[in-house]
């Protein structure tokens, strides 16, 4: 966990409270410790400082009354005098860790965080979950929990508190180590141990909630469309098909809150139904009104019970979302999967009841897709979905419910040694089913690579609208300057001729053979290929080395991640840029290499068109300029290393 301010605390009087406290409590762990280990941490964060202090002892300090003669537990009088909270929490697998909290003065608070409840059982969608937690469940090709950090990421929050279920924190912290290792987001697991409600679950994370900026809260199966345009002190409401589901606001003409309702008995549609998101400008105040004891042994588990207290002392205003998403039940899972299948460029997908997916989009590349799908000889009918109809600007196939290439690498931590079998297989089998039978000699596949390899690339960067921009700057990419584009391009260029004439056989290849289109049903080790490129559509065969330069981009460039949008571009400058990708380093990248060049194949070819792909893709993600200059960055990258013989260029 990072302090989160530049130049660290520059109040004395902290800094002192600081050295008393931490005296004070390693003192007293060196004294009481079974053990020989102590260990402690220093959390700077949303407005406090943390303090905490492990041994292994269950054995909680108690402080003695300051008149007595007893040494022990004096110390506790001044770590509860300079501290603003302190406790001992004792850790399930043994042992106890003794923290205090020193507030930061108001001009160092500048933080936002951010509670994410997913401590309910999941019952409701126990078909999709299938004993793992709930947050774990994949919608749009994603996790829930990820949509919601990565969500959350982009509004700015860099502290997360996750409630969860007692067991699922293996799942939980997991998918976080996987996912969100590289990026500055501080994530803590706060378990709920007994499944009492929304409210007690917020309860949990209230004592690790900084009391300095605000606080976001989502519950555990929301989606909306953009957490960044809630405002403070709001609750964001949508429409819902049946009030009695929900709980439902009243408000005046201003949008102010001035009632609940709880699950009113209505079966009309309502526009102002609690959607689970809520955004409150006082963390003080709310961790005020959630350590109230309540007198009622039937207390009220709804979080409206909270609402109403902290409405009372500061305003919310009702905000209304166009796109939010219901996870809850299986019904609304499903209504809302279907409606979460997005494309890009301008293409759309649906569902339809009789298991098929339209694909809609630009005519032509409909059309080229289509006749893709139609031209696959007999020995690869299995190896993609089912062509069942095709008309203008559309085509439908068999919808296939595998998970993709791209979700297993980022979200499951499979081991190397599963992967180089999936990735020899895959390539097996699209040789053997595909590659092979339709293999034949072209002799004027030699201009058209060279064509698509050069006059493409350079024909996609000048429609790119930063391309003027970027062009002929010298670019420092994560500390590395690395030539303009112009300056390394004729190099690229003449290499691409000599990789476009030994192009001798042509194959049906694929064209845009990344993860994110290759399905495994993993059980059987079998494969389905999606979303054909058009790059040799129109030809008679293609070059395979396309296809796996695309499977590179994946295995070893980091792709599926820029397009998850899983990583910061940060450029203090137009030429000073800091890609940051947020899955760790993967470790498939050795492997990959070595089963492509097993196959028989020359690595640099198949880098140096990983590379060109990298840039010819840059217009194609014109939805967010933050990733086509990612791209751009990973392109030069790879082609400069290429080029200069370097093993590998990516640099995070």
């Amino acid at each position: 966990m990072s302090d989160g301010m530049d130049g660290g605390i520059d109040d004395e009087a902290v800094v002192d409270a600081i050295q008393v406290v931490v005296s004070e409590l390693v003192t007293n762990a060196v004294r009481h410790a079974a053990g020989d280990e102590i260990d402690v941490s220093v959390a700077i964060g949303c407005g406090v400082v943390r303090l905490e202090v492990g041994d292994a002892s269950d054995v909680v300090p108690r402080r003695c009354a300051q008149d007595t003669g007893q040494e022990g537990g004096r110390g506790l009088f001044l770590v509860e005098a300079l501290a603003t909270r302190s406790g001992v929490t004792v850790l399930p697998e043994g042992g106890k860790r003794c923290w205090a909290e020193i507030e930061l003065p108001d001009e160092q608070v500048h933080e936002r965080q951010a509670v994410i409840l997913s401590a309910g059982l999941g019952t409701r969608i126990a078909i999709v979950s299938r004993g793992r937690p709930k947050a774990t469940v994949t919608t749009g090709a994603r996790p829930v929990l990820v949509s919601q950090l990565r969500q959350l990421y982009a509004a700015g929050v860099r502290h997360v508190a996750v409630v969860h279920a007692p067991g699922d924190d293996r799942h939980v912290q997991a998918l976080v180590d996987q996912v969100f290792a590289g990026a500055d987001l501080h994530i803590r697991l706060v378990p709920q141990p007994t499944p009492l409600g929304p409210l007690d679950a917020l309860a949990q994370a209230a004592p690790h909630l900084m009391p300095g900026g605000d606080v976001t809260l989502i519950l555990g199966d929301t989606l909306i469309g953009d957490l960044e345009e809630l405002p403070a002190d709001s609750v964001a409401v949508g429409r819902a098909g049946a009030a009695r589901d929900f709980c439902v606001v009243g408000t005046d003409a201003d949008g102010r809150i001035l009632a609940y309702t709880d699950k009113p008995d209505q079966d009309t549609a309502t526009e102002r139904a609690v959607v689970g998101v809520y955004r409150f400008a006082d963390c003080r105040l709310l961790r005020t009104l959630l350590a109230d004891p309540d007198p009622d042994p039937g207390r009220d588990t709804e979080l409206s019970a909270l609402l109403r207290k902290y409405g009372a002392q500061r305003s919310l205003t009702a905000v209304p979302v166009d796109v939010w998403w219901d996870l809850g039940s299986y019904d609304r899972y499903v209504a809302a999967n279907r409606l979460s299948l997005t494309g890009r460029a301008g293409h759309s997908f649906a569902v339809t009841d009789d298991g098929t997916v339209v694909k809609r989009g630009d005519g032509a590349l409909m059309a080229a897709q289509a006749r893709w799908y139609r031209s696959l000889p007999d020995t690869a009918l299995g190896l993609a979905p089912r062509l069942l109809g095709e008309g203008e600007g559309w085509y439908r196939i068999e919808l296939v419910d595998y998970p993709s290439l791209a979700e297993l690498l980022l979200f499951e931590p499979l081991p190397e040694a599963t992967w180089r079998l999936v990735l020899r297989r895959l390539i097996d089998v699209v040789e053997s089913r595909l590659w092979a039978p339709t293999r034949r000699e072209d002799p004027g596949l030699r201009a058209w690579c060279e064509r698509k390899y050069v006059e493409k690339t350079e024909q996609r960067l000048a429609s790119w609208k930063g391309w003027t921009r970027v062009r002929d700057e010298r670019l420092t990419v994560n500390g590395v300057e690395l030539p303009a584009f112009g300056e390394v391009w004729p190099a690229a260029v003449d290499a691409l001729r000599g990789l476009a004439a030994t192009a001798g056989h042509g194959s049906l290849v694929h064209g845009d053979m990344t993860f994110s289109n290759v399905l495994l049903a993993r059980g059987y080790g079998t494969f389905k290929l999606l979303d054909p490129g058009t790059t040799f559509s129109d030809t008679v065969g293609g070059d395979i080395r396309y296809d796996l330069a695309k499977l590179r981009q994946s295995y070893a460039g980091g792709y599926d991640a820029l397009r998850e949008d899983l990583f910061t571009l940060r450029r203090p400058n137009s030429t000073n840029w800091d890609l940051r990708v947020f899955p760790r380093p993967s470790a498939l990248a050795p492997a990959g290499d070595a089963v492509v060049t097993e196959a028989g194949f020359a690595l640099d070819e198949i880098r140096l068109l990983e590379a060109v792909q990298f840039l010819s893709m840059v217009p194609l993600h014109h939805e967010n300029p933050d990733r086509q200059c990612a791209l751009y960055a990973r392109g030069l990258q790879l082609l400069v290393s290429v080029l200069e013989g370097q093993a590998h260029a990516v640099r995070v």
